[in-house]
């Protein structure tokens, strides 16, 4: 460990490991897909109330 010039305590960097990258770029793009899924839920809802979709 080594000390910042406020005097606090910085942790050492770790390297994550292989399969912790792998497993962060497949979560990463499950939230990308529930958050695209979810906006496009947002819109639909949009259109139907709006009477544009679905008369």
């Amino acid at each position: 460990m080594s000390s910042d010039p406020h005097g606090q305590t910085v942790l050492d960097y770790v390297e994550p490991t292989e399969a912790e990258l792998k497993a962060r770029g497949k979560r990463n793009v499950a939230i990308a897909f529930g958050l695209a899924g979810f906006m496009a839920l947002v819109f639909m809802l949009m259109l139907v109330q709006s009477g544009f979709w679905g008369k």
